[in-house]
């Protein structure tokens, strides 16, 4: 029987809070070597809601996944649920949310994956999440890991 598990991920920004959670909020795509396109399918600012669609590579195949992203201003967190593609294959349900914390003129990017298996033999979450880019992205760009 499977059970929501979490995967977290602290990663210190050599930026200013503000501007790291402002990439983010502005629904600005985090493009990766394995990132092929990412689309604004519909933006909400009443709600501080979209819905943006990934194009990526994994292990060689063309993925995608439609994901709703919304956006806590007063607490600089940023989620995406994954409501539609191929990551929903092998998992009941998949939420990434991004908490940035200020710290020294710097910050603090605190990843949060939960996700739920679709059953036990599925590969875990490192192999398999195509999202874990973003981590790579932070890295390549210069930012220190913790």
């Amino acid at each position: 029987m499977t059970s929501i598990q979490t995967l977290d991920l602290e990663i210190q920004v050599n930026m200013t809070a503000d501007r790291f959670f402002n990439s983010f909020k502005k629904k600005e795509g985090n493009f990766t070597d394995k990132t092929e396109a990412v689309s604004v399918h519909r933006d909400d600012p009443k709600s501080n809601s979209s819905i943006q669609i990934w194009n990526f590579i994994v292990d060689g195949k063309m993925e995608q996944v439609k994901e709703k992203i919304e956006v806590d201003e007063e607490n600089k967190s940023v989620s995406f649920l994954a409501i539609e593609g191929d990551v929903l294959e092998q998992y009941k349900s998949y939420k990434i949310t991004l908490d940035v914390v200020p710290r020294d003129g710097v910050c603090v990017a605190k990843w949060t994956w939960e996700y739920e298996k679709i059953h036990d033999d599925v590969p875990i979450l490192l192999n398999t999440l195509p999202s874990l880019q973003i981590t790579r992205v932070t890295s390549r760009l210069g930012y220190c890991l913790n």
